[in-house]
């Protein structure tokens, strides 16, 4: 078919308009379809960098809740490794209270008690989590509490000789600047005198007044040692607020990056059936054009 010479540049603009058209309204076709505005970042425009940086600080948090997930862990294991030793406590003190009395043990047998409760107290305080000292401090390579240390002076009271391990607890650092300290040391003052106590009662178990004197170390043991728990107690408060607030803000920055990326499906339905109206009409124009041929006009 020969084309008139003066329908054949129209022709070139509407085919040129109708691939326009297809390609709007295989851009709506593609928001119906995912929901997005776009299926890569290119198709954003301007909101590309926002979305960029409203990404990364929503994985920058989720990183930061998964190490507070962690902490956490950690604490609530101390927490109940404490428990265990407030039980332990309160046997001791239970234990020398039926002493005291005189209606327990032989002195070999109550020495041979406080040798295992020393045993268990040292076994709890040496607890891992992941490879991890509970009651360690920052050092990690090695068991932190031994009660036969010749450094160690049972003796003396306040003396922490045992102590194998870091001064400094461990901490845990927010991407917020919020710090929070993880667990405490061995040589809390809770432990230190529950280890007192037994050393004592292990020296010299049949003497009465060492062990009125150890019942009364083992109670303030008990004392320090429930003030430890409620110390780790607010840690876990302390990481669970920082866990619940991060999640708020992923929440918030998932929502505005949402909003960017997302089409709006309303407004895209009436532009594909706008673009279909449109191509249908190009078509029949240009059906038109095309049978309009020069040998129409000859002869």
């Amino acid at each position: 078919m020969i084309t008139r010479i003066g329908t054949f540049s129209h022709s070139n603009a509407l085919i040129a308009a109708s691939l326009r058209t297809q390609a709007k309204l295989a851009d709506q076709q593609t928001q119906e379809s995912t929901g997005l505005k776009s299926t890569s970042f290119g198709g954003l425009g301007a909101d590309t960098a926002s979305l960029l940086r409203l990404s990364s600080q929503s994985t920058r948090l989720a990183a930061d809740n998964a190490a507070a997930q962690t902490a956490s862990a950690y604490v609530q294991s101390a927490y109940a490794a404490v428990g265990d030793i407030a039980d332990l406590a309160n046997t001791i003190r239970s234990q020398l209270a039926a002493q005291i009395s005189g209606t327990s043990l032989d002195a070999d047998s109550l020495a041979a008690y406080a040798r295992g409760w020393l045993d268990d107290l040292q076994t709890q305080l040496n607890n891992q989590v992941g490879g991890v000292y509970l009651f360690g401090g920052e050092a990690i390579d090695a068991a932190p509490v031994d009660f036969s240390s010749a450094d160690y002076d049972p003796t003396t009271a306040g003396d922490t000789g045992y102590y194998q391990g870091a001064s400094a607890t461990r901490t845990f650092a927010g991407v917020d600047g919020s710090k929070v300290s993880l667990s405490v040391t061995a040589q809390a003052s809770g432990f230190e005198q529950l280890a007192r106590a037994l050393s004592m009662v292990i020296a010299d178990p049949d003497d009465a007044d060492t062990l009125s004197a150890a019942f009364d170390l083992v109670g303030q043991a008990v004392s320090g040692v429930g003030s430890i728990q409620e110390g780790l107690a607010v840690q876990a408060d302390q990481l669970s607020s920082l866990i619940s607030r991060n999640e708020s803000k992923i929440d918030t920055l998932d929502d505005l990056a949402s909003q960017l990326k997302g089409a709006d499906l309303a407004q895209a339905a009436v532009l594909v059936t706008n673009y279909q109206t449109q191509l249908e009409a190009l078509y029949a124009t240009i059906t038109t054009l095309s049978s309009s041929s020069l040998l129409k006009y000859l002869g």
